[in-house]
């Protein structure tokens, strides 16, 4: 009764911010223009027109043998960009992918940097089958396509061309106040791919493939508004748990307020952490933490200038926010408010977070502060972040900093960090102490088809980041060298139109001078003129010190092991496509490991797609350590399945069901004997008890978009876990039939969340 109760009044609520939804959609948009992909209304044909597209990738700079012409215009809510796609009817791909979802239908793609200081750039992608994507580059073009903006598109198809017509407003995103005439600089990038040919084209020149793509952008001027704006995100959700017999409601809302274009400032009280999205199924069991992406809104919207990360490490993972307490019960963490302030000017922008956990019935709330500041040049950018952390419960409190640089001038692109930490808890005078790192890249474009990096980490042992980060290691000293060659043969008549070579190799140490295994990897790939592809890759791990596997209680020298993969990618024309990957691989010590996976999706129809994968490997040697310092080698059996069918049933309306299952039987487990200087010996002895581990996760999803960031969705998941002992595993169809019919996680949630 009281869930029946709940939905009524949610559903109420529904109802009544649709129609507000509505009359806002029609106050931002211009009177002049109506957005249903039709190019036709007389206010385009003063439009800017760009049509000097070239082919990006294969990367011949060559003119495509389509054209596409792309319309830009600004008014005072935004911009309105017309993609006009020239392509036959009988090519044209149409396969619906739903949201932030990988396509196999045409699409086209926006890259807009607001400021024109090629620092932040936002991408925006429409797909011929109603689907679509965003995302953002931030310094270093690391691409976080968490984000999620408030623009729309629409699509629409005559005999001669397909056309993707969007708006994006200047809400979006904060950007630098013009000083002379309302008079501003932006920076566009277009691009198309065409399924058919297997072919991406470009404007300008340039691709996000390259390490300059931020700084590649064409320039226009635009007339930049100076009005403040201000939205608010209220959100309900109820969760019915089915194994606690309770539900639960909560309402909260995020506000995003533009005092003026060039700031902003978001806020949430009670924020909306509903699993909306369930993450990847992974089974790790190695001692470097999985790193895991954000769905929630404070933390993804708008968030790069607090995006620094590098090799191996980030120094904002905002999973640690509202992650587990302190406390023994070790639960998720409740939020009772976040606030955000971002400024942008022409040359420095400033921006601090600051975050307030609540208190659970075992441990204090963890309260957060981030600061940042940094400061853009013509050729390029220094910066800082500061992150505090404290923890009452356990008396730590932690503060970790990087200084952020980058170069950029013609093929040459530098960046790098310089990292500091510092650690501070009562009654463990082991975390004590002051952390030091630094990585410096280099990007160097010989020609169009060469380039070559060098990636230089260095990371002391005391370094901490993971209070308020991600690390994946300290206690590094790394180097690593690579190199991508693009050949292209001449003439339609070669069966491979492009083969790439790529080649690499890294070397690094610890601080205690052991050498950890040099690792070499080859590769080459070849695609035909049909889009098909073959990939080869070899690596090589010459012996060396493994510091990381006994989990700090002491080094092991591993022999060298190999690896290889086969792979083969079927193309994307048609309804149906699939990969199959072979790989043999050593992953203990001497023994070897193969196993086969055959990735597929198939197309009943554009609207509804079905995708899965299956894969087994077999090993009879893998090796693994626990917490005590045990390290045991067994043979094992790893299944894993996923599958997932996707439904567009009506305009901004779909349902989903996805699941993920995997299985690790690990029998003939025998201690290992090691030193730091000795490779340890096939013959071992102490048998171990063989184990069998499972997890399964099911999640039936329907979600409807009645307006651009407004979304309803009714949810349904149910996870089970299974692990066994003994001499003989339980068949997979009894474990999966026990995960299913006593799950660890069983759950129904209506959730709604708009935009007001």
């Amino acid at each position: 009764m009281k869930l029946a109760t709940n939905l009524f009044l949610l559903i109420t609520l529904f109802t009544i911010c649709k129609s507000n939804a509505e009359v806002l959609s029609t106050q931002v948009s211009s009177d002049e223009i109506t957005l249903d992909g039709k190019i036709n209304e007389p206010i385009w044909s003063k439009a800017q027109k760009f049509s000097s597209f070239v082919v990006t990738s294969p990367d011949t700079g060559l003119s495509p043998k389509v054209n596409t012409v792309v319309r830009v215009m600004t008014t005072r809510d935004g911009l309105y960009i017309a993609f006009e796609n020239q392509q036959d009817r009988d090519k044209r791909s149409r396969k619906y992918s739903g949201k932030d979802q990988h396509t196999s239908a045409d699409f086209n793609v926006v890259a807009i940097d607001f400021s024109g200081q090629g620092d932040t750039v936002y991408e925006f992608v429409t797909t011929l089958g109603n689907g679509s994507m965003d995302g953002v580059y931030s310094r270093g073009n690391n691409f976080d396509d968490d984000w999620e903006g408030a623009w729309d598109f629409s699509i629409s198809e005559d005999e001669v061309n397909w056309y993707s017509e969007i708006f994006i407003p200047w809400t979006i995103a904060p950007f630098p106040i013009t000083q002379k005439n309302n008079l501003g600089e932006i920076k566009l990038h277009f691009s198309r791919y065409n399924i058919a040919e297997g072919e991406s084209y470009s404007f300008p020149d340039t691709s996000s493939s390259r390490a300059n793509f931020m700084q590649s952008l064409h320039s226009v001027k635009v007339d930049k508004p100076e009005n403040s704006t201000m939205q608010v995100f209220p959100y309900s959700s109820i969760t019915q748990d089915f194994n606690e017999q309770k539900s639960t409601l909560r309402v909260g809302t995020d506000l995003l307020w533009k005092p003026t274009v060039d700031q902003q400032i978001t806020a949430t009280i009670n924020p909306d952490f509903g699993q909306a999205e369930s993450d990847e199924l992974i089974a790790n069991f190695s001692a470097i933490e999985t790193l895991y992406s954000d769905k929630r809104a404070f933390f993804t919207e708008n968030q790069s200038l607090f995006d620094v990360k590098g090799n191996d490490f980030e120094m904002l993972n905002t999973r640690r926010i509202g992650g587990n307490t302190d406390g023994l019960s070790s639960a998720p963490s409740d939020i009772l408010a976040a606030v955000k302030y971002i400024n942008t000017n022409q040359h420095i922008d400033f921006g601090i977070m600051a975050v307030t956990e609540d208190d659970s019935s075992d441990a204090k709330g963890k309260q957060f502060l981030s600061t940042r500041w940094l400061y853009k040049g013509e050729q390029g950018y220094v910066g800082q972040l500061i992150n505090w952390v404290n923890r009452p419960t356990i008396n730590r409190h932690a503060i970790s900093s990087a200084i952020d640089y980058g170069y950029n001038k013609d093929r040459l692109t530098i960046d790098g960090k310089f990292l500091y930490s510092n650690i501070k808890q009562q009654d463990n005078a082991d975390s004590l102490g002051d952390g030091l790192g630094g990585t410096f890249n280099v990007n160097y474009r010989a020609s169009r088809q060469w380039q070559t990096d060098i990636k230089l980490t260095w990371l002391d042992n005391k370094l901490a980041l993971n209070d308020m980060g991600y690390l994946a290691r300290n206690n590094l000293k790394k180097m690593k060298l690579s190199s991508d060659y693009l050949l292209l043969p001449n003439g339609d008549n070669n069966f491979f139109r492009q083969i790439n070579f790529h080649g690499s190799a890294l070397l690094a140490s610890n601080f205690q001078n052991e050498h950890l295994p040099q690792k070499y990897t080859a590769a080459i790939t070849l695609k035909t003129q049909n889009s098909a592809k073959y990939i080869t890759t070899v690596k090589y791990t010459t012996s060396g010190i493994d510091d990381l596997i006994s989990r700090n209680n002491g080094s092991i020298k591993l022999a060298e092991r190999q690896d290889y993969l086969l792979q083969y990618v079927s193309p994307y024309v048609g309804d149906f496509h699939y990969e199959v990957d072979l790989n043999s691989l050593q992953e203990g010590i001497a023994g070897w490991a193969n196993s086969v996976k055959l990735s597929a999706d198939y197309a009943f129809s554009d609207q509804t797609i079905f995708s899965a994968s299956v894969s087994h490997l077999n090993s009879d040697d893998w090796l693994i350590g626990d917490s005590d310092g045990k390290l045991t080698s067994y043979q094992r059996n790893f299944d894993q399945l996923s599958f997932k069918v996707l439904w567009s049933m009506f305009e901004n309306q779909e349902l989903s069901l996805k699941g993920q299952w995997y299985s690790i039987e690990a029998k003939n487990g025998k201690n290992v004997d090691f030193t730091n200087d000795q490779i340890p010996s096939s013959s071992l002895t102490e048998q171990q008890p063989n184990f069998k581990q499972s997890q399964l996760t099911l999640q039936l999803r329907y979600r409807y978009r009645f307006a651009p960031l407004s979304d309803v969705f009714l949810v349904y998941a149910r996870n089970g876990m299974f692990f066994e002992q003994g001499q003989q595993f339980t068949h997979h169809n009894e474990v999966i039939r026990n995960q299913f019919e006593n799950p660890d996680v069983d759950l129904l949630m209506f959730k709604i969340r708009f935009m007001y």
